[in-house]
């Protein structure tokens, strides 16, 4: 067994190489383009009070992202690219001790550890948390949603029913969810 103070000392040095790693395969000089470009441009029309939202589109990590653009006034798109970008990156860090409590529901400690580091430095998670596009914000829901529904007290799987809400915010995918998290309660 592994005493609490070395698992929560892995988790920080987990967390803090998995973050440079990110770091250092991100491009912080470029603005964005694509996908994460559009998701930008409407937060920042969120920020600024336009609640417009076109067909087809989830408005959640928008106006997640929003409330931080808010607070940030620069005249250059690269500097909310960036703050996007940061924000993705600290998301994608902090999901570790959530993924960590949930492969303790299923694993013994040393097991959720190797859980964790597979997740802290998977490469697809790690390219998708610097280009500051909805997955990190979408796997944290969706961690803390299951992590929930597996909880016995009603409260806590009545959140997870709640996070299944925003989790469809973020994208349409998140319909399923909400069926799964039913059928993992029912059973």
């Amino acid at each position: 067994m592994i005493p609490k103070k070395n698992i929560i000392l892995f988790l920080i040095i987990i967390g803090i190489i998995s973050l440079l790693f990110k770091l250092y395969t991100v491009d912080f000089s470029l603005p964005f383009r694509g996908d994460n470009l559009f998701y930008t441009l409407n937060a920042l029309q969120y920020s600024q009070g336009d609640f417009f939202i076109p067909q087809k589109t989830n408005p959640g990590w928008p106006l997640f992202i929003s409330s931080f653009l808010s607070l940030f006034n620069s005249d250059n798109f690269v500097d909310y690219s960036n703050l996007v970008r940061t924000l993705s990156l600290c998301i994608t860090s902090l999901t570790i001790l959530p993924m960590y409590l949930l492969a303790r529901k299923f694993f013994d400690q040393k097991y959720a550890l190797i859980a964790v580091i597979l997740f802290a430095f998977e490469p697809h998670l790690n390219y998708i948390a610097g280009r500051g596009v909805s997955e990190p914000l979408f796997i944290l829901i969706m961690v803390f949603t299951f992590l929930f529904v597996l909880d016995k007290k009603p409260k806590y799987i009545f959140l997870s029913f709640i996070l299944s809400g925003i989790f469809w915010w973020m994208r349409l995918e998140g319909f399923y969810l909400f069926i799964i998290i039913s059928i993992i309660y029912l059973l």
